[in-house]
């Protein structure tokens, strides 16, 4: 029946009862450890207070020699307060020792020692007195009285001093043996008190780990894979019993969980497959539609541009020929490179900069061309499909400026907004109507498609523009037209992070 009990006993009182003792060891080896040293502490303070006193009072006495000498020299102020201070610090002092004396010998040469400093105080008062009323002859005494008291209190402090250190040898010499034996037995007490906590220990984490150990070796098992594993109940407590238990249900369950998890890994791999290929797929068209929207460079507008610059070149000077041929193969440079490269804001508002030169130099002061970019990188740096401003550009020279007779100005403008950047080509001419506007941005010019292109540098008109960008940003609301008090303005509000590219991005990369 009792062992019955034990075994049955939890683990946390075991622990509570082993804790419990260790703790009542390690506290009487403590206190016992403390006691002794605490003894020995005031020993040994004691001795240095000893010391410490007279030195100090030895000081104080030859500061207010020093002090006395200067006042008769000089009758400073300030030696004279520098003399009552050390006078009451010296009284003070004093009082302490004559408190302090017992009935030693130690303590006789103490109360001498302050009757002769009480006698000295007092020759030293006197001369003070006789000095201050002019006394000459008095003080002269006094002042030889009180060297004589001073050299004798200074030898009698070093005599004190030396029998003190002579005593505090000798003391030291019993504190040192009674250290040692208090160590000897502290060691003994701890070797113990350890010996048992040790033997305890031993004992109790057997009775731990062995079931342990042996649901270790399962856990290794069950690790490696095999979980079929026939787990037997043991335990020498109700918390080991619980936890073999515990195991073997925990087992079961990460069979069968780890049964679920192959089939939907299975299942998972198959639609993230699926999803991506689909995404591919996506990308492909979008890409093929990107190729197939992409115009033609129109061999016609490199024939005049060719021609009228050998006309200049016949008319004018070499510079300006010189000028408008760098813009047009700027130009041609810039459209060789294809639509399937991106290009910056920079790089566009160049390529409008360039063909504005070209037309300038043609119709001369029948355009006027303004540009306002600000020299922020964000803005500068900003993607955006290529070949996009210059035919906006054409555009609102062909269908605005072209028609007027006293000519125009076109201006470009860009400029960011939290997380926009706003593009404005502004034109002067004639009203654009409004349902002209609403067949650009809703795809219904396809009758004025072929009309609407004629002409163009590049052959590349409004809505293959519009068409690109929203299929850049994966966003239709790109492209907006306002026309109002004879100007016309095409802005594009285009989003600084590209959606679909983004979640392209984010999508390879969770896969």
């Amino acid at each position: 029946m009792k062992k019955k009990i034990r075994r049955d006993l939890s683990y946390r009182s075991k622990l509570t009862s082993f804790f419990l003792l260790a703790t009542a060891i390690t506290i009487l080896v403590g206190l016992y450890n403390y006691i002794s040293s605490r003894m020995l502490m005031e020993d040994m303070t004691d001795l240095l207070n000893k010391s410490q006193e007279l030195t100090s009072l030895y000081k104080e006495v030859d500061e207010i020699q020093n002090d006395l000498e200067v006042y008769l020299s000089t009758r400073s102020s300030d030696s004279l307060q520098a003399f009552y201070n050390h006078s009451n610090s010296i009284s003070s002092d004093n009082n302490i020792l004559k408190q302090d004396a017992e009935y030693t010998d130690r303590g006789v040469r103490i109360k001498n020692l302050t009757g002769m400093i009480d006698h000295y105080l007092k020759v030293l008062d006197e001369t003070i007195v006789d000095k201050r009323n002019r006394k000459i002859s008095d003080y002269t005494k006094g002042y030889q009285q009180s060297v004589k008291e001073y050299n004798y209190i200074g030898s009698y402090i070093k005599e004190i001093m030396s029998t003190d250190l002579s005593d505090s040898a000798q003391r030291y010499l019993e504190i040192q043996k009674e250290a040692n034996n208090s160590t000897v037995l502290s060691y003994t007490m701890f070797g113990i008190s350890f010996a048992l906590i040790l033997v305890i220990i031993v004992l109790f984490s057997y009775e731990i780990t062995r079931p342990i150990t042996k649901l270790s070796s399962y856990a290794k098992e069950v690790s490696e894979g095999n979980f079929e594993v026939d787990i037997a109940e043991e335990g020498t407590s109700s918390e080991i019993r619980v936890l073999y238990r515990a195991f073997g249900k925990m087992t079961k369950s990460i069979r069968e969980y780890i049964d679920e998890l192959k089939e939907k890994e299975r299942l998972e791999r198959v639609l993230i497959q699926e999803k991506y290929d689909n995404l591919k797929m996506k990308n492909a068209l979008h890409e093929a539609e990107l190729l197939a929207l992409q115009s033609q460079v129109n061999p016609h507008f490199i024939f005049n541009s060719i021609n009228i610059g050998a006309k200049v070149a016949m008319l004018q000077g070499d510079s300006v020929t010189c000028e408008y041929l760098e813009n047009f193969a700027d130009i041609f440079r810039y459209n060789l490179k294809g639509l399937d490269y991106n290009a910056s804001l920079f790089e566009e508002a160049n390529n409008v900069s360039s063909y504005m030169s070209l037309l300038t130099t043609r119709f001369g002061d029948f355009i006027t061309f303004r540009m306002d970019i600000p020299q922020d990188p964000e803005i500068l740096d900003f993607k955006m499909p290529r070949m996009t401003l210059q035919p906006l550009t054409e555009n609102a020279y062909i269908h605005g400026i072209s028609k007027l007779e006293e000519g125009g100005a076109i201006e470009l403008k860009a400029a960011k907004e939290k997380d926009k950047i706003i593009i404005e080509i502004s034109n002067t001419g004639d009203h654009f109507p409004r349902e002209a506007i609403d067949k650009i941005l809703h795809k219904k010019w396809i009758s004025e498609r072929s009309q609407g292109q004629m002409g163009h540098t590049t052959g590349i008109g409004m809505d293959n523009v519009l068409k690109r960008l929203r299929l850049f940003y994966d966003d239709n609301d790109v492209m907006d037209i306002v026309s109002k008090d004879g100007m016309t303005k095409v802005i594009l509000t285009l989003p600084m992070n590209n959606k679909r590219e983004m979640e392209t991005w984010e999508y390879e990369n969770d896969i």
